[in-house]
């Protein structure tokens, strides 16, 4: 990918064996083995998030779609034990390395995930921040966003041996940006964004070629508070828009050279209140979890990039979605989700054109944050 060649990754490897990367203890697993024949189709992972120590919850995925408990790996960081966003868990896109925010001890838990679903930790290490909230990983290049005192967004050479800093690779966001919620890297490793919410801005962070970021470039989003984005394989930025009551929305855009964001479309309602997360799934369905009306919206992405909406889905009675992700076989859809006073995840499977249909709920300790499914 751009920005992160092999030398590169190389001189971070030797600084790693120099003893510049310090590796942390040992995982340990609580919960019984993973079920034999239950981990084939995949695997879900959420963290706890708790403030005594912060942990990963994994779970096997059946055929079905329905979850079983699979293990629990302590992350060496401590969480703040109260939601505060979302992204604060995610996989790469070869399901070998899951990553976690630990927002209480100003961290970030690098993983690696084995051929079972287990996990190993590889290294802990300070996330260049105050209270990161959200992470993102692509190739050779990880990068966390910071969410308070200076927000930044921190950069990291994603290594075999764990994250290893980028000298040069922090960035404080724009002037003038509140809010910050989410970091994404666009499919070709050559951007970083950021969305920000109170500040109706996008922050774009172009990357060198060994993952140092430029200066932030800011653009206004295209409907009022941005708060989660996510990247097409096309490169097309598909952002969920919080907007005021009943106009949440989902903003395309596309990245000019210069780093601003240029829309591709209108701003495409689902007559929701407060989208505070989305996901692509396959066959073009991308998802919007709506808190303030408890709907999940389905949208659809043609193979030109025009987005449509194509239905408003309520997981239940009470229940509150504020993160998901999709299995890597387009099936399923998890759903981290707040009911009451405690929280879930939610179980769906896909049909056509992107219907939900719930399998079932697996409860969480309060307090917990993020869903990566794979």
């Amino acid at each position: 990918m751009h920005g992160l060649t092999r030398r590169a990754i190389s001189i971070a490897l030797s600084g790693a064996a120099a003893g510049g990367l310090v590796l942390a203890g040992a995982v340990s697993a609580s919960a019984a083995p993973l079920l034999a024949g239950r981990g084939a189709h995949g695997f879900v992972y959420t963290s706890t998030n708790s403030a005594a120590g912060n942990q990963i919850l994994a779970f096997a995925r059946s055929s079905d779609g329905v979850l079983t408990p699979a293990g629990t790996y302590n992350t060496g960081g401590t969480g703040t034990a109260a939601n505060y966003g979302q992204g604060a868990v995610t996989l790469s896109a070869d399901h070998q390395t899951l990553l976690v925010v630990d927002a209480g001890s100003n961290q970030v838990s690098d993983f690696a995930v084995l051929p079972d679903g287990a996990l190993r930790l590889r290294n802990v290490v300070s996330s260049g921040g105050t209270t990161p909230t959200s992470v993102a990983i692509r190739g050779g290049l990880a990068v966390v966003l910071n969410s308070a005192g200076t927000a930044n967004v921190t950069a990291f050479f994603a290594t075999p041996a764990g994250l290893l800093a980028i000298p040069g690779g922090s960035q404080p966001l724009s002037a003038g940006a509140s809010g910050p919620e989410d970091v994404a890297i666009s499919p070709d490793g050559r951007h970083v964004v950021v969305t920000e919410k109170l500040s109706d801005t996008i922050d774009t962070f172009a990357v060198g070629l060994i993952g140092t970021l430029a200066p932030a470039v800011t653009s206004a989003s295209d409907s009022p508070l941005s708060f989660a984005g996510v990247f097409t394989p096309a490169g097309e930025l598909l952002v969920a828009d919080d907007g005021a009551a009943g106009t949440s929305a989902v903003s395309p855009y596309r990245i000019a050279p210069s780093g601003t964001l240029k829309a591709t479309q209108a701003a495409v309602p689902d007559g929701q209140t407060a989208a505070c997360w989305i996901t692509l799934g396959q066959n073009g369905n991308v998802f919007v979890d709506n808190a303030g009306t408890q709907i999940i919206s389905t949208y659809h992405l043609s193979l030109f990039g025009l987005v449509t909406l194509t239905g408003n889905f309520s997981p239940g009675t009470g229940v509150t979605p504020l993160d998901n992700s999709v299995s890597s076989d387009g099936q399923n859809l998890y759903a981290f989700e707040a009911v009451s006073a405690s929280d879930q995840l939610g179980e769906f499977t896909i049909g056509a054109n992107g219907a939900l249909t719930s399998v079932g709920t697996q409860a969480l300790p309060t307090g917990s944050e993020g869903v990566a499914a794979s």
